[in-house]
């Protein structure tokens, strides 16, 4: 199927056969992604007084009992409610079902590479996305005034679906005025290769969290200003195959009443007309 739309009166079109999801596939019984250390996502065969969920061992039909966490087991997406008291449903989060999203890949720095900054202190080891280089890398799609911004990290290795996050291995985070940056785009949707954009052990401040939904630093209350429309996405996998360039976005969420929930956001590149 072609779709034909406009974005800030330009044309565009988008063919639906050429669609590529970005979200790791879950293997409940295989190897799987991991940040903090937590518990592995499981499934359970579901048992009720005599029934049994697995055609295997004589059940009827294959039921079962899922256990996971949104945050930590592969692709999510997550709302302002992840760092605030009060309760906004993921599930009515995206509420576009289609946005023109800009896809950039871009390097993961040391923080002796860069004058940048975040807080807590930056520590030697760290490794960064930095505003320059995502102002680089934008600059060609900039004018477009993208609704979504999709960032591939290098370097790109398959191994990223099934890489376990944990203190031996911390993955890379936006400095503050990376964040700042993406803020300034005014972007709706954030998805990133990452198991967060803040730092894995940050002193619990989350800043970059706080920077792009509009939450003063150390609070956990909504204001006026609070960007309650905005989504982050994390731990997608961006094929190589995929070039850096204009996509129509699908951020597919189901109806969870929770601050996150697994998520399968599927792009199409587009064509200016």
């Amino acid at each position: 199927m072609k779709l034909e739309f406009t974005h800030h009166q330009q044309r565009y079109s988008a063919d639906t056969t050429q669609a590529t999801s970005l979200a790791i596939p879950l293997q409940f019984d295989g190897p799987q992604p991991n940040h903090f250390g937590t518990d592995r996502a499981v499934r359970q065969t579901l048992r009720l007084g005599d029934f049994v969920g697995d055609t295997k061992i004589g059940g009827s039909c294959n039921v079962d009992h899922l256990r996971l966490i949104p945050h930590c087991n592969g692709t999510h997406t997550e709302t302002v409610s992840h760092i605030i008291n009060e309760h906004i449903d993921v599930g009515h989060a995206a509420k576009e079902t289609l946005s023109v999203a800009a896809l950039i890949t871009v390097p993961c720095r040391r923080s002796t590479e860069t004058d940048e900054s975040y807080r807590p202190n930056l520590e030697v080891m760290d490794l960064l996305i930095t505003a320059r280089d995502l102002q680089r890398q934008l600059q060609p799609w900039i004018s477009v005034s993208p609704q979504a911004l999709i960032i591939r990290t290098l370097p790109n290795t398959p191994d990223k679906q099934m890489r376990q996050y944990a203190e031996g291995q911390q993955p890379a985070f936006f400095t503050v005025e990376a964040m700042q940056y993406i803020d300034s785009l005014e972007i709706q949707h954030l998805l990133v290769d990452l198991p967060s954009v803040d730092r894995m052990y940050d002193d619990g401040l989350l800043t970059c969290h706080h920077l792009f939904w509009h939450v003063p630093e150390g609070s956990h209350t909504l204001t006026p200003e609070t960007r309650q429309e905005r989504t982050i996405t994390e731990m997608v996998f961006v094929p190589e195959q995929l070039n850096d360039g204009l996509y129509l976005l699908n951020l597919q969420i189901p109806s969870f009443a929770t601050d996150a929930a697994p998520s399968r956001p599927v792009i199409m590149p587009v064509e200016k007309h």
